[in-house]
């Protein structure tokens, strides 16, 4: 009777050890979404930048905070990354656009990349969109306007950064 209680509560001392081991020793492994990647010292995206990590790349998670990851780079290197970029699956490395820089997708359809679009020029989603809600003329003009501007990666950050949208929600302006 005794050397079961003993049993017992070496069973429950074990498991209550095991509860308590820092996460860092069950690190989980994750993968680069985007294109670049800051790995900065602090949970901010306007800290130092310790290394930049390319789509695809490997890194191992040690903690989460929030809405970043303190991950160690393949390099050895640890930081911090907004969580948003990483993926717990496998991603091949590779160039992307601008809209693969906000969603961390580059996958588009085989007919959304062909270079001609329609006749109207939309991309054909926004063609079948358009004409199945019966869009206007006008309206059907903006989207084109809009599918056809190119910003850069510089842009793209000044507006997160002012708007406080993605990695800058945390930041104050």
């Amino acid at each position: 009777m005794m050397r079961d209680r003993h049993l017992l509560l070496m069973i429950l001392t074990f498991g209550t050890v095991l509860a308590l081991v820092p996460s860092f020793l069950f690190a989980q492994t994750m993968y680069v979404s985007r294109e670049e990647v800051k790995l900065t010292e602090e949970k901010s995206p306007t800290s130092k930048v310790v290394e930049t990590l390319r789509r695809g790349a490997q890194v191992r998670v040690i903690e989460k905070s929030d809405r970043h990851f303190k991950v160690q780079a393949p390099s050895g290197k640890t930081g911090w990354v907004f969580k948003f970029t990483l993926s717990d699956q496998k991603v091949s490395g590779g160039s992307g656009d601008l809209l693969s820089a906000v969603t961390g997708d580059t996958r588009i359809a085989a007919r959304e990349a062909s270079s001609g679009g329609s006749i109207r020029g939309l991309k054909e989603t926004s063609e079948r969109y358009a004409t199945t809600k019966h869009v206007d003329q006008a309206a059907k003009e903006a989207v084109q306007r809009m599918e056809d501007r190119v910003i850069s990666r510089e842009e793209l950050l000044k507006f997160q950064r002012e708007g406080s949208v993605g990695e800058f929600s945390e930041e104050t302006p």
